[in-house]
């Protein structure tokens, strides 16, 4: 079954005299599953009292209406008994300030962040809490699944952006325990951080950045932390109630978040029995700005769509939650309470249903279904009007409630797997923030790149390094900075019979950050055939890359390039056994090729991808960049005669589905090559078949839908 419908209950909203004709109107809409919070403070008001009285009445009057019941736990909002008896489990920022609690938009009850779940008697409190709520519905099977942590992040960074968090005692703790099971002793700390400690007691987390080793050990452990606490919660969970299944979802830390947030979306997936993720489109990358440029929120969806499902890898995923009304934006630390957005139209809402089955979502939940009616979020968000009556956008959702109950194979496919992938390292972000206080040359690298490649025709996936065998070429956006492991995968990728292209010159720096003496390191000169010589800021200079019929030649010139301006990086490769494939202006090779096993290695001196963020400079990165993958045997699996309309291919038991998207604002017909389907059997939405060979299709404006061969 599709899951799909809405989050409703965040208490104190909605006021208890609605419950019963709101879902009652859930159930008439299609809706199959509705979506609850338990929220710590408000369900544990004593420490030896737990009122579950809402949840209760909540999952009766959903079984009642045979409509699946997901809760939520939410332990960011501490009770206000437990803040009390131990105040020094508050976050403590990096200047020894403790973090009281709060109210805050997404906690109009109060309790938020909560408290240090690295406080030993906190966390056996909210073990304690987990456990009873869990075991309270474990024989109702109206409650199929729990959600134990919602948008899996670490709050406090987020939301205080002048601080670092958590410097607490029981974090110092941690932390020192973390190293001495990474290095053993005094000794080994020193030599990996270069230090002369000579005691472990001399040894303090990094407040301030000036060191990468130390830094970059903090930040590791601080992952490593999150995901410790999502394994917990999972367990507990699944320990007290094992008919229900366990879910979680994030919101991309790994576009650029990750050193604020520490939510690694594959490893927080691991922990859990489906995934998913949050998207808000009218908010789009730069919150809190609204955007309602509908090619940017598609684009947006898609590629938050792309890294959850990559994330989850074999496991399902949701749009566990997705935008049902105009956003609000603001928080308590800047509030913008009456800042709004537009409401979305019906097209946009129905484009986004699009998007998210095109993503290979198996579910779908609005967030929210009431609008939210206490602090900064309200009256945001709702698929329905304050007073519960329906909306043009409820009627879509309901459209699309039927769609997906009628067409099963709309939940069954499954996306190809990509044309080519976006290589996703942790690393890759922790060192651009210990660099440089921020991920900027990251966060913009790797949506440049999707950005360039979606407009290119090429199915692209997100994959960590174990996850690369069997996409034809992988990209690397950021590879200054390569943990061992990945350079093992990277080799037995390119062993293998892979192609793997970089952006910037790979393995400049060790995994504690010193720089080598000479790169690419850890042996990776073998694999690319080629050495660094030089490297500097780039500035308005220009690549140019050969195609795949011709490399560059000795006097720099080629009978047919491809030109891409430089980014951030002007490296410049003395090649051993690689061929020079692109030049600098200068005649300084920019860009080499080689061969390695049965697999193909390029390393390419700047950030392409950072480039086409710039949509001047988007023609030419997408130029190069299927120059790069034509030379390395990667070609896109459909081809699209118009730029602006989209693609994805999905595999079914019986055939092919291709999806089929225009986020413009003009009706498009396009004729589509691709290189497995056969006759267009249906055509499901805003989708009209115009000539079968070629096939030559019309979609509407702003619209989507789905061809069945």
């Amino acid at each position: 079954m599709f899951a799909y419908g809405a989050q409703y209950y965040r208490p104190p909203n909605p006021p208890s005299d609605t419950w019963a004709d709101d879902l009652s109107q859930m159930a008439d809409l299609g809706f199959n599953t509705v979506k609850l919070w338990a929220m710590w403070n408000h369900a544990h008001p004593a420490e030896d009292e737990f009122d579950f009285g809402e949840l209760d009445e909540l999952v009766e009057l959903a079984s009642e209406r045979d409509l699946d019941v997901v809760i939520s736990l939410i332990l960011e909002n501490a009770p206000h008994w437990l803040v009390d008896r131990y105040p020094e489990a508050r976050y403590e920022d990096h200047d020894g300030g403790k973090v009281d609690v709060r109210a805050r938009p997404n906690t109009p009850g109060g309790g938020w962040p909560g408290l240090c779940l690295n406080h030993d008697a906190v966390r056996d409190h909210a073990e304690r809490f987990t456990r009873r709520l869990a075991g309270r519905y474990s024989e109702d099977p109206t409650v199929t699944s729990y959600t134990t942590w919602d948008e899996a992040f670490f709050e406090p960074n987020l939301h205080f952006p002048d601080k670092r968090f958590c410097y607490c005692e029981a974090c110092r703790d941690k932390f020192e325990d973390w190293l001495r099971d990474r290095y053993g002793d005094i000794d080994g700390l020193n030599e990996a951080w270069e230090t002369r400690y000579t005691s472990w007691s001399q040894v303090e987390p990094p407040k301030y950045h000036g060191g990468y080793p130390r830094y970059l050990d903090w930040l590791r452990f601080r992952l490593d932390s999150q995901q410790e606490h999502m394994q917990w919660r999972a367990s507990a969970l699944d320990e007290s109630d094992a008919t229900a299944s366990v879910r979680a979802h994030g919101i991309s830390g790994n576009l650029g978040d990750l050193p604020h947030r520490f939510n690694d979306d594959w490893r927080s997936a691991d922990t859990v029995d489906e995934w998913g993720t949050t998207t808000f489109p009218h908010w789009g990358p730069d919150h809190p700005e609204i955007t309602t440029d509908a090619e940017r929120q598609t684009l947006d969806h898609h590629l938050m769509l792309d890294v959850a499902r990559g994330a989850a890898g074999e496991k399902p995923f949701w749009q566990t939650e997705l935008q049902g009304g105009h956003v609000r934006s603001g928080n308590s630390i800047d509030p913008m309470g009456l800042t709004r957005g537009p409401d979305p139209d019906p097209e946009s809402m129905a484009l986004w249903n699009w998007n998210a089955l095109a993503g290979g979502a198996t579910g779908l939940l609005y967030w929210q279904y009431r609008p939210e009616l206490l602090g900064h979020e309200s009256p945001g968000f709702g698929l329905v009007r304050r007073d519960g009556s329906r909306t043009e956008r409820t009627e879509v959702a309901a459209s699309f409630a039927d769609l997906v109950s009628e067409r099963p194979v709309l939940e069954a496919s499954e996306p190809v797997r990509g044309d080519v992938a976006v290589g996703t390292l942790a690393e890759a972000p922790l060192f651009n923030y210990v660099a440089e206080k921020d991920t900027e040359q990251f966060a913009t690298a790797v949506r440049g790149v999707y950005r360039a490649l979606w407009a290119t025709d090429y199915q692209v996936d997100f994959a960590k390094p174990h996850q690369f065998d069997g996409y034809d070429a992988v990209y690397l956006p950021f590879p200054l900075l390569l943990e061992p492991s990945t350079v093992e995968a990277i080799e037995a990728y390119v062993d293998g019979g892979g192609t793997l292209v970089t952006g910037g010159a790979p393995a400049v720096y060790d995994e504690n950050g010193r720089c080598l003496r000479e790169s690419p390191g850890h042996d990776l000169d073998e694999v690319f055939g080629t050495r660094l010589r030089t490297t500097r800021y780039a500035d308005d200079e220009t690549l140019e890359v050969a195609d795949a019929r011709a490399a560059v030649s000795a006097d720099g010139g080629t009978p047919d390039v491809a030109t891409a301006p430089a980014a951030a990086r002007r490296d410049v490769f003395d090649p051993t056994t690689a061929t020079a494939l692109g030049r600098w202006s200068d005649g300084g090779v920019g860009a080499t090729v080689d061969s390695h096993g049965d697999g193909t290695a390029m390393a390419v001196g700047t950030l392409l991808g950072r480039a086409a963020t710039d949509s001047d400079a988007l023609g030419a990165v997408r130029s190069t960049l299927s120059h790069l993958f034509d030379r390395g045997g990667a070609s896109p699996t459909v081809r699209c005669s118009d730029g602006a309309v989209q693609t994805r291919l999905h595999a079914t038991d019986a055939g092919w589905l291709l999806y089929v998207l225009n986020p413009t604002d003009e009706s498009r017909t396009v004729d589509l090559q691709c290189t497995e389907t056969g006759t267009v059997r249906e055509a499901l939405g805003d989708l009209r078949v115009d000539a079968a060979d070629p096939l030559r299709v019309a979609v509407d404006e702003r619209a989507g839908g789905a061809l069945l061969f």
